[in-house]
C-alpha cells in the first residue's frame, strides 16, 4: 500500500514536469526496448533452426537499424539534457520525441507484421501513455503518424510493393507457430505491463484527488467544519431521512457574542484564532452523529439527528460551558472569554419543514437569545 502511495506520488510530481523532462521519460522508456529487440536478434540467430524462422539477413539489417535507434535515442536524449536548463519547456521537442517514439516503433513492428498484437499495442497503448503525460496535439500527431504509417505498409504489402512481415519466415509447423507467439509476448509484455501498471496508478491517483478536490469544497478552509454549502447539503439530507422514518430533528444556529469588538480590538487575525477556538470546541463536544459548519462569518449551524428539544438543550449547554471555558490567549497573554447565543429550533411534529423555515426559526431564536443577554439559548416552538 505504501509502495502504490509512493509510485503515484512520484506519477503525480511527474506531471508537474516540464516539456523537455517529460519527453526525457519517453527516450528512457525507448533506449530499453532496442536493446530488447537487439538481444531477441541475437537469440534467434544462434538458433540451430533460425532458417526455418527468420530471414537472417533481414534480422541482420534490423539489428543496424536499432543499434541507429538506440544512438539516436542517446543523441535526443543528450540534447534534451542540455534543454532542460535554457529552454525546459521548448515545445519542440516534445513534438520531435513523439514523433521518433511512434515512427521507430512503427517500423519494429514493420518487421514482425504490421497487424500483430504488438503493432496494436504499440497504436493503442502509445496514446494512453502519452495523452497522460503529454500535451495533447504532439499526442495526436504521433498518432495520427503512427496510425497513417501502419495502414500506408500494410496496404503496400498487400499489393506487393514491399513484403509483410519481413523478419519472419513462413509459419510451417506448430513449433514456428509457438516461437511467433512467444515472440510476439516478448515483444509486447514489458511495453503493455508499463502501460497498464502507469494507467492503474494514475487513475487511482485522480481518483484520489478528485476525492481531496471533493472534500476541500465543501470545507471550509479555516476551521475545517463543514462549510455553508456542505452543511445545508447535510441538512437536506437529514429531511430526506425523516421522511421516510419520522424522527426528531434539532437544528441549530449560533453566533459568538460581540466577535466584531474582537477584531477590532486584537485584529483579525485573532479573530480568526478565536474562530478556529470555537470550532474545536464544538467539534469536540458534539456527539459523532452531529453536524457542525460554519454558516457564515463567525455563525456555526449545528444539525443534530434523532434529538428531541429537550436532548438538544442539554447538548447545547454543554456546547455554550464549553466556549465559555476555552482557553484564548491574546500575543500579550490576556485572556478572552468566547461566549455564544444559541438558537434553536426541533422538527418533530407534523408537517415536515422545509429547511430553510427551519433555519428561519432557528435565526428568530438567536435574535431572541440576543436580545434576551447573550450567552444564552433561545428555543423557537413550533406549533402544530
Amino acid at each position: 500500500m505504501l509502495l502504490n502511495r509512493n509510485l503515484r506520488l512520484r506519477l503525480a510530481a511527474a506531471l508537474e514536469w516540464s516539456a523537455v523532462d517529460k519527453s526525457l521519460v519517453l527516450i528512457a522508456l525507448l533506449i530499453p526496448l532496442y536493446f530488447q529487440y537487439i538481444l531477441w536478434s541475437l537469440y534467434v540467430l544462434n538458433r540451430t533452426d533460425r532458417d526455418a524462422l527468420i530471414h537472417v539477413d533481414v534480422v541482420h539489417f534490423f539489428m543496424v537499424v536499432e543499434a541507429w535507434l538506440i544512438l539516436a535515442g542517446i543523441g535526443l536524449a543528450l540534447v534534451g539534457v542540455l534543454l532542460r536548463r535554457r529552454w525546459p519547456n521548448l515545445l519542440l521537442y516534445q513534438y520531435v520525441t513523439l514523433q521518433f517514439y511512434a515512427l521507430s516503433l512503427v517500423l519494429m513492428s514493420y518487421s514482425i507484421g504490421t497487424l500483430s498484437f504488438c503493432a496494436g499495442v504499440v497504436l493503442l497503448g502509445g496514446p494512453i501513455f502519452g495523452f497522460i503525460l503529454h500535451d495533447r496535439l504532439p499526442v495526436w500527431l504521433a498518432f495520427i503518424t503512427a496510425l497513417f504509417a501502419i495502414v500506408g505498409l500494410s496496404y503496400a504489402s498487400v499489393f506487393g510493393y514491399i513484403p509483410y512481415a519481413p523478419v519472419r519466415m513462413v509459419s510451417t509447423d506448430q513449433a514456428s507457430d509457438l516461437f511467433w507467439m512467444n515472440s510476439t509476448l516478448f515483444f509486447a509484455a514489458p511495453f503493455l505491463a508499463f502501460l497498464t501498471l502507469m494507467a492503474d496508478q494514475m487513475l487511482a491517483w485522480w481518483r484520489v484527488r478528485e476525492e481531496r478536490i471533493h472534500q476541500l469544497s465543501r470545507t471550509d478552509a479555516l476551521t475545517n467544519l463543514h462549510n455553508r454549502r456542505s452543511i445545508l447539503d447535510l441538512l437536506d439530507q437529514e429531511l430526506v431521512r425523516i421522511q421516510r422514518k419520522p424522527i426528531p430533528l434539532s437544528v441549530v444556529i449560533l453566533d459568538l457574542d460581540h466577535f466584531k469588538k474582537v477584531n477590532d480590538t486584537w485584529g483579525h487575525p485573532m479573530g480568526d484564532r478565536v474562530l478556529q477556538i470555537a470550532a474545536r470546541v464544538l467539534r469536540e463536544t458534539l456527539r459523532e452523529s452531529d453536524h457542525v459548519g460554519r454558516y457564515g462569518g463567525e455563525e456555526f449551524m449545528l444539525i443534530l439527528p434523532d434529538t428531541r428539544q429537550a436532548d438538544a438543550l442539554i447538548v447545547l449547554e454543554r456546547c455554550r460551558q464549553q466556549l465559555t471555558a476555552a482557553d484564548v490567549i491574546t500575543d500579550n497573554q490576556t485572556r478572552l472569554q468566547v461566549t455564544a447565543s444559541f438558537g434553536l429550533v426541533c422538527q418533530d411534529k407534523m408537517p415536515l419543514l422545509a429547511s430553510q423555515q427551519l433555519i428561519q426559526h432557528a435565526d428568530e431564536a438567536l435574535y431572541a437569545a440576543k436580545a434576551n443577554g447573550r450567552n444564552r439559548i433561545e428555543v423557537h416552538a413550533l406549533v402544530a
